[in-house]
């Protein structure tokens, strides 16, 4: 009877402790595995354009000891400048390995035969999403802060955010203008996309949103003349005017509607709005401050 009752509580402390185990490991997946014994990461490599952007404002150099050579790219990078105080690396897996990493900052979607590899080698991978909106980016800086040990940074980008917005809400076209996005091979962004969220805030309604456009999409030049737009914000639009890609944008249709000023042109740069994070509050200033409201407008 002493043996069975003994081997009872044997197996009920198994069990027990195989469930707590289970819970822990669902809710933290990314930092089971520690490779230091410190509390929080000493040595974070990011993999994505958009963590870079994050991560050098939470963490000096010698704990963020690696991001993307993207980064260092004043076209589509927000914190070119920043970036120089930082190692780059091309994304090469015998690069992040001699990086020596204890976590590694990916996106969801992007570099995936990577991540997946690493996870492999018992490197803890964190994955980060594509936020839509103003309330998701915060949630996304607050999580990232607590996971990397820079809650106090996070805290502190979140609250000057929200100051900032205060302040351009000030300045949000009550005209509601309405703005058309085009860039290369005749994309625009609609509903569910940060674009879409830089432009309401900023006061204008987003004629892809308006037309049913999801995400980035197709938007025709039949559909964006149609539409008569009041504002045409464009991306690279004077850059590498010779690809392929750009021959829409010298369609005589569209350069009439610029060279006639029927629709004011605001360019763009990709920078302000590649990645989803405190460079919005820049993007609605750009927006605001490059947009003149006409006089017969209410």
């Amino acid at each position: 009877m002493i043996f069975l009752n003994f081997f009872t509580f044997l197996r009920c402390f198994v069990l027990v402790n195989t469930l707590l185990l289970t819970i822990v490991t669902f809710a933290e997946p990314a930092l089971q595995i520690p490779r230091n014994n410190q509390p929080f990461s000493q040595r974070v490599v990011s993999l994505n354009l958009c963590a870079d952007q994050l991560l050098m404002d939470m963490l000096p150099p010698d704990r963020l000891v690696g991001i993307t050579h993207l980064s260092m790219d004043s076209g589509i990078s927000f914190q070119h400048e920043k970036a120089a105080n930082f190692q780059t690396h091309t994304g090469r897996i015998e690069e992040i390995i001699a990086l020596n990493p204890d976590l590694i900052v990916a996106g969801k979607f992007t570099t995936q035969p990577i991540n997946n590899l690493l996870e492999k080698l018992n490197y803890p991978v964190l994955r980060i999403g594509l936020p839509k909106t103003v309330p998701e980016i915060k949630e996304q800086l607050l999580m990232l802060g607590r996971h990397v040990g820079a809650q106090k940074e996070a805290d502190l980008i979140v609250k000057n955010m929200s100051n900032e917005l205060l302040e351009l809400n000030k300045n949000r076209f009550s005209s509601n203008p309405r703005a058309a996005i085009y860039y290369a091979n005749g994309f625009s962004a609609g509903k569910q996309t940060i674009v879409d969220e830089a432009l309401r805030l900023a006061g204008f309604k987003n004629i892809a949103a308006e037309l049913g456009l999801d995400h980035i999409a197709p938007l025709s030049m039949e559909a964006l003349i149609q539409a008569e737009p009041d504002v045409l914000i464009l991306g690279r639009y004077r850059e590498n005017t010779d690809s392929m890609a750009h021959q829409v944008l010298k369609h005589r249709a569209l350069q009439k509607l610029i060279t006639t000023k029927t629709a004011q042109t605001i360019d763009m740069p990709d920078r302000y709005w590649d990645c989803a994070g405190p460079a919005i509050t820049s993007a609605i200033a750009h927006l605001q401050q490059n947009y003149t409201p006409r006089k017969n407008t209410p």
